[in-house]
């Protein structure tokens, strides 16, 4: 009888500290080159910018102490890409994927990741779209997910952000081209629909297209994991009474 091919292990977290998700997931990408299948991370962070391979500190248009003031802290990271605000509300997913066997391309891997957020937006009756001209996936002219990789020992890792119903304002505070030069706006699943986006549904869906679009023939859950201890505190913006 022949082996169980190796499954898709969830991570199933809450509202993490940006560092202790870049240790776990750096963790599980060298786990995964040595006995094949994947990972999957699927969390929130309290308000941080990652500033990727192709960003720079010019794009964030917040100063230092206008940043302090939001509570956003600023993490360099080896992904792809440029500036990514994360917020609650927003689904962060790291998806740790060897592409040796079966002899996936860097290009695949992220073709995958845009048809599975595609996927789970359609899920929810929202037609995404990619753009020849821009990264990440649209609803409209407005982007509602990012994607950024990296790639290490033929393991490729980094993933998406999706805003499932983050608080949009503090997107301001990042400056991107978008569209004909014009700033490039973000929106969120709940402010499309008009109605709620279950975080939980959102995870659900994610887990189900990541195995259909990689091949992951089955999947194992969990709640936590041992290196991650340092749990955030609810992290809400509320408008000013006064």
């Amino acid at each position: 009888m022949l082996p169980f091919p190796p499954p898709l292990e969830a991570f199933l977290l809450g509202l993490e500290d940006f560092e202790e998700i870049q240790r776990l997931q750096r963790r599980l990408m060298y786990e995964q080159a040595e006995r094949g299948g994947a990972s999957l991370i699927l969390c929130e962070h309290p308000p941080t910018i990652s500033v990727g391979r192709a960003g720079s500190r010019v794009h964030i248009l917040a100063d230092d102490e206008e940043l302090r003031a939001w509570g956003i802290g600023v993490h360099w990271v080896n992904r792809g890409g440029g500036c990514v605000l994360h917020l609650p509300g927003q689904l962060a997913a790291y998806l740790a994927l060897p592409l040796e066997p079966p002899g996936r391309s860097v290009a695949q891997y992220v073709d995958g990741l845009h048809e599975a957020i595609i996927g789970v937006l359609a899920e929810f009756d929202l037609r995404g779209e990619r753009r020849t001209d821009l990264p990440g996936v649209f609803l409209g002219t407005a982007r509602v997910a990012t994607v950024g990789v990296a790639v290490n020992r033929w393991v490729a890792y980094h993933g998406f952000t999706l805003n499932v119903g983050p608080y949009l304002s503090p997107f301001h505070l990042i400056a991107e081209p978008g569209p004909g030069g014009l700033p490039l706006h973000q929106t969120s699943m709940e402010s499309r629909r008009q109605r709620p986006a279950p975080m939980h549904r959102v995870r659900e869906a994610v887990i189900r297209r990541v195995e259909s679009v990689f091949g992951l023939e089955r999947h194992h859950v969990y709640t936590g994991h041992p290196q991650v201890r340092r749990k955030e505190r609810a992290f809400v913006y509320a408008q000013s009474l006064g």
